[in-house]
């Protein structure tokens, strides 16, 4: 899963090149399960051998370090920990000794240095589409301001006003989820993490957003019991079994983004949804394949990515006041 060098409590983390490919998800299931293992030891992770990185790369490194830090601040109650603290006070560094060009100007342009080395960071406007940590809270103005506004907006990709809100909505469950089944058993106080991109050169626009509190196996299975945790995760993908704000905070969720789902097949894009050991993956029929990762993705990471042809105009089938000729959708 890429080089690490332990040296005492200090982990060496060699960051491999990252691309929105199955062998990014599989490394970074590796690197989940190691690090959140052995959240005592300090890690630095270092990219001289990374020569490029993609938006759910750098999610998952963000939240791995939003996790350490969070790890360290509920050890510090002990003497010992405190002790530990002074002896070693960065729980988790990002080094910048050989880093490629082209991976430094990525993070700067995503703005994830304002969050991890604000020497480094950028000033952005607020609709800028890159790294966030959110507040612990669920500010439901903010993430769809942040998503109309900054993401999905008609300069990116053409569509109805009608067809844009069902989208923005489908988005904004997979908020609800990782602030659902994700923030209640977050013990520790972790940052719901979200990256976007929009690459202007490939005309694709992606945005993952990912939790480390509870995943979504573990949130089935603590109703349904009977259930694997291959069928648990299984049972979330099912039409119908979504996520409802006004559900007894009992009833397990599903994803309940189908609409977005059924989009994104259309379009021609990619979704992807990793929880535990496994990972849904949008196939051309518009059917989810399950596939077993190596390595465990702590909490769940949701990761979509969408055609750009500004060619084509989008619309939902049931609004008959657009041409057919633009009819899409």
């Amino acid at each position: 899963m890429g080089e690490i060098n332990e040296k005492g409590k200090i982990i060496d983390v060699f960051i491999p090149p990252l691309r929105n490919d199955d062998s990014c998800y599989e490394y970074l299931s590796k690197l989940s399960e190691a690090i959140c293992g052995n959240p005592q030891h300090n890690f630095i992770f270092r990219f001289n051998k990374c020569s490029t990185i993609s938006h759910n790369g750098l999610a998952i490194l963000g939240a791995l370090g939003d996790y350490l830090k969070c790890f360290e601040q509920n050890s510090k109650s002990s003497a010992f920990s405190r002790a530990l603290s002074f002896l070693s006070p960065t729980k988790v560094g990002f080094s910048l000794e050989e880093m490629n060009e082209n991976v430094m100007s990525t993070m700067e342009k995503l703005g994830f240095w304002n969050y991890v080395k604000k020497e480094y960071g950028v000033t952005h406007n607020e609709n800028y589409i890159g790294y966030r940590q959110h507040d612990l809270n669920l500010d439901d103005s903010q993430i769809i301001d942040h998503l109309s506004k900054g993401w999905l907006t008609n300069a990116k990709l053409k569509m109805s006003d009608k067809l844009r809100d069902s989208i923005i909505s489908s988005i904004y469950e997979v908020f609800v989820n990782a602030y659902g089944h994700g923030l209640k058993e977050n013990h520790m106080r972790q940052s719901v993490i979200s990256c976007g991109l929009h690459d202007e050169k490939s005309k694709e626009l992606s945005l993952s957003v990912v939790d480390f509190g509870g995943g979504i196996i573990e949130r089935v299975q603590a109703i349904k019991p009977e259930l694997s945790p291959k069928e648990a995760f299984n049972w979330a993908l099912i039409r119908g079994n979504s996520t409802r704000t006004d559900s007894s905070k009992d009833m397990p969720r599903g994803l309940g983004f189908h609409v977005l789902s059924d989009f994104v097949h259309l379009n021609g894009g990619d979704v992807r949804i990793c929880s535990g050991s496994y990972m849904a993956k949008l196939n051309i029929k518009g059917e989810y394949n399950v596939s077993e990762l190596p390595g465990v993705i702590k909490g769940t990471l949701v990761s979509v990515t969408i055609k750009c042809n500004e060619n084509k105009y989008y619309r939902l089938k049931s609004e008959d006041n657009c041409p057919p000729a633009k009819s899409y959708f």
